[in-house]
Parts: structure tokens; C-alpha cells; sequence
């Protein structure tokens, strides 16, 4: 697939990228001698993997900022000197790279790292004279783009959730890969390994178990897609994201927030875990127990998610996929993301604060509204049409506001789950009647209006 930029921005792109060509100098850093100190860090084991990169070719190397974790600086070695921009320029040079990548034609396709190492591959190659000067940057970039947008299909594993059958959300296709896809993989790898002189067989049994035991049987979200393939990754994620919070909100953890909501993308989430060395002699007693004891493993069966159908679970589904929803749309899955916060949370006060949070972000305005008499008003006359009922909820709410102050405002730490449990399920409703309504409303003066008539009729 080919990229179509505009002729004036790559005119615009072309020239002032030639400002950091001239700032190419060698590296001056001066290396400090350190005593070496013993401490845990000594001993801790390190393991490096390469990856073969087919369409960008550089030898880069650079220096990364410790407490930010950004790289700060670049270079490319020329007869084992570095040669690039220092701290002084690489951070422009990123903001130009980061304005490159903002026009709509590259970052469909194109990740920003992928437009940052091709940018140094020719900086690279016009130093060392290995590139013609009539060929610039953009015209550069736009063929290494050419060779490495592909149709691309990314799977993601997803821990603690289990499903029968595979199903959609949004872009998403949740499914799991059968036995046969993980002995062809093992048989591949081990048909590579033996290649190699270094090739050990137990070693191979145990990469193998640790493989099949920490991905087979596995939930995955599966997209497939044309672009780069970072580009390909970063979209993958951000679709996976959208999808679970879908997921979440039709989860058990909306109705028994006292189970919190554990499944998430493989790596990111985790139960937690108690590790003790026990020492009664030399030799320690070691113990490895997971804590949780409450269901963290979301199974999904057949039968179950044709529940979810009928509550709804489509409307949403549709929506994080829809290219240009309106303000209300885009209200109500904020909300739904903020809500999800709270399900996630295995904390009582977060889930409590998140959970108000996402309710405002739906029914309050502006800032200079009364907060908590609003939101109980207009929370009641949205879920209920009894009048006793009504009051009920604006108790409920009352009650766990207070509850919200005694923790951000005094530090009282208390738990009431009751209270806790009638609210998500109260913002559940709230926010599942919005979907349901969304196409009634363009924005939430509109929404808010329709409330306003309801408690004044």
C-alpha cells in the first residue's frame, strides 16, 4: 500500500529535517569510571533477545533517561564512533518526528518509532554518502513504508477470562487457538533450534512446557490488519482496550464488586500473590500462594454470552467502532471507561470514587453545578418512575458521597459493600439506559434537557 502525502507538507517535512542533518556530531559524552558496589543488583540475571529488522537498517545506539524512561539521545556508529544528535537536539528532533506522524496519511499506517529509525537510517546513509542527495527524506520514508505495510494478523492473550465459543466486540474477535496450532508452532521452532550447535533438548522441553502452560488454552483478542507492523501492534492494543471495556462492563464485577474484575491483556494485570521465605533453619521453607481466593477467571460459555446479547452488549460494540460518533456518544463511553476503573479496582475507596466519577462525567455540565444534589436528582428520574423509589436513590447516593468524603477529605478508611453493590449496579443502569437512548441525543445539553422536563412534568 502506498502513502499519498501532500506535496506542500513534504516540501515543508523535507526541508526541516535538513536542520538536524547539520547538527550530526560525534558523540562527547564523557565515559565516568564507577567503584563497583555490592548490592542486590549484582546478582540479578539478565537475558537479551534480538530481532531481525529486514526493512530498516540501522546500528544505533544512544542514552535513555533513567527516571522518565524516554531516550534523550541518538547516534549511528561510523567506523565505531557515534555520530548523531545529543541531548540538546534529539528532543526537537522527536517533537519534528512527532509532527510527521500526526498528518492522517502516515499514522493509519505508520507507527512513530517506524518513522524515527527510518529518519536515522537516513540521516545515516547521507552522512557516510551511501544516498543520493536528490533523495529525500520523505521519498525515503515512504518507500521503506511501501515494503513494510502488510495485511497483518495480531492476537493478543488476554488472562483470566475463558470462553466456549469465539465471539466479537467491536473490531475484536475474541477465540482461542486449538492443540494443533501449538504442536505445529513447537515442531517449527524445534526444526529451527536443531539448526543451531548450541541446540539442548531438555532445554527445549522446558521452553516448551513453559510455552504451552503459560499460552495454550488462552483467551486471545485477534484483529487483522493492513499497516506496519509496529503500527499494526499499537492498533491491535488500543482495539483490545475498547473491546474489554465492553467486556467489563457486562461483567459479574458490575454486580458483586466484591469479586474485582481481573481479565485483562496478558502482562498488565495479575492476582495478587504472597511470597515468604520461612526460615526455621540454614535451609528456608519457600512459599508461593496466590491470595485470592474469590472467582477471578471470567468463563464465558455459549449460553452466557447470548445473555449478554440480550442486555445489550451490542450497542456499545457497535459504538467504539463507529468512525465519528457524536459528543453524547463520546460522553457515554467515557463514562463506561471511568466505570470500568472502579471494576477493575480491588479497592473499596477507588472503587467508590471512580464509580461517582463516571456518573458525573454523565450527568453533570459543568464544574459550578451543585455536585452531589444533581446527580442524585437527575441519577433518580433516569433509572427509576416511582417516586419512592426515586427517593431511595437519592439516599443511595447521599450515603456514598459521604462515604467518598470521609476517605479523600479525613482519610477514614471504611467499607459498606451494600452500599457499594446498589451503586454500580444504580451507574450500570444509568449508563446502559444512555446506550440504549444515544440515538435520541447529539450532545448532553440535549440529554440533560430531557431530564430536566422529566422532573419537571
Amino acid at each position: 500500500m502506498k502513502i499519498q502525502l501532500n506535496e506542500k507538507a513534504a516540501i515543508y517535512f523535507n526541508e526541516k529535517v535538513k536542520e538536524f542533518l547539520y547538527e550530526l556530531k560525534p558523540d562527547t559524552t564523557k565515559n565516568r569510571d564507577q567503584a563497583k558496589v555490592e548490592s542486590s543488583a549484582s546478582h540479578v540475571f539478565v537475558s537479551d533477545h534480538f530481532t531481525d529488522k529486514n526493512i530498516i537498517n540501522i546500528s544505533s545506539v544512544g542514552y535513555v533517561d533513567n527516571l522518565s524512561g524516554k531516550q534523550v539521545a541518538r547516534y549511528f556508529l561510523v567506523d565505531k564512533t557515534p555520530i548523531g544528535l545529543d541531548q540538546e537536539f534529539y528532543a526537537d528532533f522527536v517533537k519534528f518526528a512527532e509532527s510527521l506522524h500526526r498528518k492522517k496519511e502516515i499514522n493509519k499506517l505508520l507507527s512513530l518509532e517506524f518513522i524515527i529509525d527510518c529518519t536515522f537510517e537516513w540521516f545515516e546513509n547521507r552522512y557516510k554518502g551511501l544516498l543520493h542527495e536528490d533523495i529525500d527524506l520523505v521519498e525515503f520514508l515512504l518507500q521503506k513504508a511501501e515494503k513494510a505495510i502488510k495485511r497483518t494478523k495480531i492476537s493478543i492473550p488476554i488472562s483470566f477470562l475463558s470462553i466456549e465459543k469465539p465471539f466479537e466486540i467491536g473490531n475484536i474477535t475474541f477465540e482461542y487457538f486449538r492443540t494443533e496450532f501449538f504442536d505445529r508452532y513447537i515442531n517449527y521452532t524445534k526444526s529451527k533450534a536443531q539448526k543451531s550447535d548450541s541446540f539442548n533438548l531438555d532445554n527445549f522441553k522446558i521452553f516448551e512446557r513453559n510455552f504451552r502452560k503459560k499460552y495454550q488454552g488462552a483467551v486471545f483478542s485477534s484483529i487483522s490488519l493492513e499497516a506496519e507492523q509496529r503500527k499494526c501492534v499499537e492498533t491491535a492494543r488500543s482495539e483490545t482496550e475498547k473491546a474489554l471495556m465492553v467486556l467489563r462492563f457486562f461483567s459479574p464485577s458490575t454486580f458483586l464488586p466484591q469479586i474485582p474484575c481481573y481479565f485483562g491483556i496478558m502482562g498488565q494485570t495479575d492476582i495478587p500473590k504472597n511470597h515468604v521465605f520461612i526460615f526455621e533453619n540454614e535451609i528456608p521453607l519457600i512459599r508461593e500462594e496466590i491470595e485470592e481466593m474469590r472467582m477471578h477467571i471470567w468463563s464465558i460459555s455459549h449460553r452466557e454470552f447470548e445473555k449478554l446479547r440480550k442486555l445489550g452488549i451490542e450497542i456499545p460494540s457497535d459504538l467504539i467502532i463507529k468512525q465519528n460518533p457524536s459528543e453524547f456518544e463520546t460522553l457515554i463511553l467515557n463514562s463506561m471507561s471511568l466505570f470500568g476503573r472502579s471494576l477493575t479496582s480491588d479497592n473499596y475507596q477507588d472503587k467508590i470514587v471512580y464509580s461517582l466519577v463516571s456518573i458525573e462525567t454523565l450527568l453533570l455540565q459543568n464544574q459550578s453545578e451543585p455536585i452531589q444534589s444533581n446527580v442524585g436528582l437527575r441519577l433518580s428520574f433516569l433509572t427509576e418512575s416511582k417516586s419512592e423509589k426515586r427517593k431511595d436513590v437519592k439516599d443511595l447516593i447521599n450515603r456514598a458521597y459521604k462515604t467518598r468524603s470521609s476517605y479523600i477529605h479525613h482519610g477514614k478508611i471504611g467499607e459498606n459493600w451494600e452500599i457499594l453493590e446498589k451503586l454500580q449496579h444504580l451507574i450500570w443502569t444509568a449508563i446502559r439506559n444512555a446506550l440504549i437512548s444515544k440515538d435520541r441525543f447529539k450532545t448532553q445539553n440535549d440529554f440533560l434537557d430531557y431530564i430536566e422536563n422529566l422532573i419537571l412534568t
